[in-house]
This record gives C-alpha cells, sequence and structure tokens, in this order.
C-alpha cells in the first residue's frame, strides 16, 4: 500500500494524491489520483512573484471599472470581493485584501508567511470568512503546517486561530446557518468539529475511527448542512478492505443525533471513483449534488434510500464544475462547463426540481467561464479566461460581478 504524498506539478497549481497513508495525513486509501485547478499551490523554489500573480479586469454594470494584480479571487461581497496576492519582494509570503466597489481601492487584512498552498474549502458565516492554508514543505509532514484563518469582516481584521503541525492539508471546512464545521484528518481517523466564530473556539461533534496500516474504516470526505431540516449530511468512505469500499450519506441533527444513512456507492460503476476526494458536496431536500476531484460528477435523487441519477445536462463530464459557495444553504445550485466557448450557466432547484439554462456574454468571443463563485442568493462572482489554445492570446481574465436575478434563466 502506498503512502500518500502531494506534488506540486505545474505553477497553475495542480495537484496529485497517491494511495494510503500511514502518518498523521492518513484516511485517503488506495491509489487514487486527484487532479484540481482550484487548489492554490506555490512552488517554494520561485524567485518572482510575476509567475503567480496576474492581471484581472474588473466589470461591474458590464463596465470595465478596473483592474486588478492578483492571485486568487477567494469570494465576492456585497461591496466588492476578498483577493489574495503573492508578496512582490517575498514570495513565500501571501497577503489577503479587500477590494470596495465604490471607492476601487483596497484593505489589506493579513498574510501568511511561508505559504504553500490554500484550498479552495471557505466557510462564510456570521460575516466571518473561514478556510485553511498550509505552510512549508505540503508534501513533508515533518516539515508542514496546517493553519484555519478567520477573516472578521466587521472589523477587517485577519486571524490565525491555530497552526497544526504536520496537518492534512485537504482537511476540509463548511458553513451554513451560522455552523462553521470543520474535518480534521488525524492518526487512525477523523475528527468532525465546530467552529465558534465569537469565541474562536472548538467543539468535536464526532469522532471516525480508521485503521491506517489496513485501510480499514470511516473516514468524513465532506460535510452539508441543511439549515432548513437544521440537519448535518456526512459524506462518508466506508472501506471493509482495500477493495471493498462504499460511499454513504449519514445524516444527523444539530445534536448530532443519527437520522439515516444512504448508500450511494452506485454514484460511478468504477470503485475507483468512491475513494476520491470530494470537491463539491450537498444534500437537501433528498437530491444529492457531487463532484470529486478525478471523472465524477451527479446530480441525483435519493428514494427509497438508492440514488437515482439525473439526465437534466446532457453529458455530465470532467468538464462540468459546481460554483464555489462559501455560504451554503441555497436551494438552488450553480454549475458550468469548463472551456465552453458558449458560456452555458445552469441553475437546479431542488425545491420545484427544475432544470434552467442561461448563456453569460455571449457577445464576448474566444472566453470561457474559468470559475464562479456565490454568496447570499443574489451576489455572483464570475472569471471569464481567454481562449489560448493557438498560444497566441495575450488577453487578460475578466471578472464580472452580477446578479443572479440579472441572468436570464429559461
Amino acid at each position: 500500500m502506498k503512502k500518500i504524498f502531494l506534488l506540486l506539478v505545474t505553477a497553475l497549481f495542480l495537484l496529485s494524491l497517491y494511495g494510503c497513508n500511514t502518518s498523521s495525513s492518513s484516511n485517503n486509501p488506495t491509489e487514487q489520483t486527484v487532479t484540481d485547478t482550484d487548489d492554490l499551490s506555490l512552488n517554494s523554489d520561485t524567485d518572482s512573484e510575476t509567475e503567480f500573480n496576474y492581471d484581472l479586469e474588473i466589470y461591474y454594470n458590464d463596465k470595465n471599472i478596473d483592474n486588478l494584480n492578483l492571485f486568487d479571487a477567494l469570494m465576492p461581497t456585497e461591496d466588492g470581493l476578498i483577493y489574495s496576492k503573492i508578496n512582490e519582494t517575498s514570495p513565500n509570503e501571501i497577503e489577503y485584501y479587500r477590494y470596495y466597489l465604490d471607492k476601487k481601492n483596497s484593505v489589506k487584512l493579513g498574510s501568511i508567511k511561508n505559504w504553500s498552498m490554500q484550498i479552495n474549502d471557505k466557510a462564510y458565516v456570521n460575516n466571518h470568512l473561514c478556510f485553511m492554508a498550509s505552510t512549508g514543505d505540503i508534501t513533508d509532514e515533518e516539515n508542514r503546517t496546517l493553519e484555519f484563518i478567520d477573516i472578521d469582516l466587521n472589523k477587517n481584521k485577519m486571524t490565525t486561530v491555530f497552526s497544526d503541525k504536520g496537518g492534512f492539508p485537504y482537511d476540509t471546512i463548511t458553513g451554513a446557518d451560522n455552523l462553521v464545521i470543520i474535518t480534521k484528518v488525524l492518526n487512525n481517523g477523523t475528527s468532525l468539529e465546530l467552529y465558534d466564530t465569537e469565541t474562536q473556539k472548538f467543539k468535536q461533534l464526532k469522532y471516525l475511527e480508521f485503521d491506517d496500516k489496513n485501510c480499514v474504516g470511516k473516514t468524513i470526505r465532506k460535510v452539508s448542512i441543511d439549515d432548513k431540516t437544521k440537519t448535518i449530511c456526512l459524506l462518508v468512505l466506508d472501506c471493509v478492505s482495500e477493495t471493498d469500499v462504499s460511499l454513504k450519506i449519514e445524516t444527523y441533527d444539530y445534536d448530532m443525533n443519527f437520522l439515516k444513512s444512504y448508500d450511494i456507492s452506485n454514484i460511478s460503476d468504477d470503485s475507483n471513483e468512491l475513494i476520491q476526494g470530494v470537491q463539491f458536496f450537498d444534500f437537501r431536500n433528498n437530491y444529492l449534488i457531487y463532484q470529486n476531484f478525478s471523472m465524477t460528477r451527479c446530480i441525483g435523487y435519493i428514494g427509497n434510500k438508492k440514488l437515482q441519477k439525473s439526465d437534466m445536462i446532457d453529458n455530465i463530464d470532467d468538464t462540468y464544475s459546481m460554483a464555489q459557495t462559501p455560504q451554503k444553504g441555497y436551494n438552488t445550485v450553480l454549475s458550468f462547463k469548463d472551456v465552453d466557448l458558449e458560456r452555458n450557466i445552469y441553475l437546479f432547484n431542488t425545491i420545484d426540481k427544475t432544470m434552467k439554462k442561461t448563456k453569460f456574454k455571449p457577445e464576448e468571443e474566444n472566453y470561457y467561464i474559468g470559475s464562479m463563485s456565490r454568496t447570499g442568493k443574489d451576489n455572483l462572482m464570475i472569471i471569464t479566461t481567454p481562449d489560448n489554445a493557438d498560444k497566441k492570446s495575450n488577453l487578460n481574465p475578466k471578472l464580472y460581478f452580477t446578479k443572479l436575478s440579472d441572468l436570464n434563466f429559461q
């Protein structure tokens, strides 16, 4: 059985995981390969920030109002966005800023030194933005640290709440209904913990045991919160052996009393797909929306405890991506297809079971949707990326602030 190791493969932030680790970065069994362009990694050997920061044109009400040089656009806010930037003189330090649309200026929130990677798992609760970041060498457990970051947007203050030596870079976080829940991968287990944004304290909700040596036991892949039913939904990988694995949804009330379990192993015919890391997971109104770091995408309904896949979108493949949602709790799910020059956006409603579609900026040629992020029911941030298939394009990416209600879904 191979151990997990993390490998930076390009400056475009591609990251791979393999196998089963017998250290504290464990509970990720069996020959899995993960590639995710949304996970942001920094090669510590670089000596110039220009390889990582890039110019982004800012559009508001369809007008180009500004340009930003940044590393990553983290999240839209009602008055702008939160973004990060590699320090110009110290490329191993990443800085975080809040940009205001009306003033067209930025306020520095804080920075992380010796930074190496950030997962785009984020929770936006009580006007706090919480996320994980790794420092040091992410491929070496002895020389890496996982940090939990809390940005208080009421005070524009950034705090490192804890630093976990050797912490697993792919610990997950989700937030909704005043709850911020994280999973910590530990030696021989996974700890599910609740974070209080007011006290900055943690409370363990549940612990699942996992035998790292034999790759046997349960581990939490992802968490979803249904604020309407006050339900916490765990996506659990259950390993009886290296070859006998299943994927389940376990539901609990807010007091962590067990409610129901659903086996969704039929989400893929390939058992290797079941063990992959999961990028997007939401479960509400008996609808499952799922995207892993490999090939599997699914919008499906669970009836009689069995997953039934939806055929509402043609050709749901590995180019299909869900919008980032730091603030969960919506009955609608936004999605798009990578490298789609028609820029189709899909809106699925889990209540009335309808799928609607629209085209974003159809007059803009040679651009596709690179990423999409949503906060609140109506605030949407879309980044379009120039198609550079001929390697000759000198166009810059564009960031659009728009309202979901302004998009003509049909």
